[in-house]
């Protein structure tokens, strides 16, 4: 009973597990959208980008905030032999990443799909081959139609078929 109690307040009773979960930091979260020019210096400067090079998301709504709007790039086509700082994801200390970064792990989605799909070849030559394997099989059985192949057998042998008699039970002269 002691058990089940301890348990109990272990659990359910308290909000110790809820505890444990990932760590958020409250600075991590993005700025309010930036609308003056000082505003988007601080953006710049915030995440170590240049303001040349610094555009906030289009403010529809939406927008995660003074986020950078970063092209999306799948993480399979950065240098793979640069020196990471964390190179199983290849993402240096403090370097800004695209919104949805989770994403375009080499494993994920590649937003550059046309651009490099099936190392350079054209969709209309994919298609054929695609269509030109069964297509051969398919003559081919076509073809092997009018040749039938079968196993020549005599005709079925019954005991009585009516035309001779192949024994009789009088006696032999």
């Amino acid at each position: 009973m002691q058990a089940l109690r301890l348990l109990r307040g272990a659990t359910l009773g308290s909000a110790a597990p809820f505890r444990k979960m990932a760590y958020w930091n409250i600075e991590w979260k993005p700025a309010p959208y930036p609308c003056t020019q000082a505003q988007r210096e601080a953006a710049a400067k915030r995440y170590g980008l240049l303001l040349s090079d610094y555009q906030p998301f289009e403010n529809d709504g939406l927008a995660p905030g003074d986020y950078p709007y970063l092209r999306p790039m799948n993480e399979a086509f950065r240098d793979p032999w640069e020196h990471y700082d964390f190179y199983p994801v290849k993402r240096n200390y403090n370097e800004p990443v695209p919104f949805y970064w989770e994403f375009y792990s080499e494993s994920g989605a590649d937003p550059d799909m046309e651009e490099t799909a099936f190392y350079g070849q054209p969709t209309w030559l994919l298609l054929a081959k695609f269509v030109a394997f069964p297509a051969v099989f398919g003559v081919l059985l076509w073809l092997s139609d009018f040749y039938k192949i079968f196993e020549p057998m005599k005709p079925k042998d019954f005991p009585f078929s009516g035309d001779k008699d192949h024994y009789t039970f009088e006696p032999a002269e």
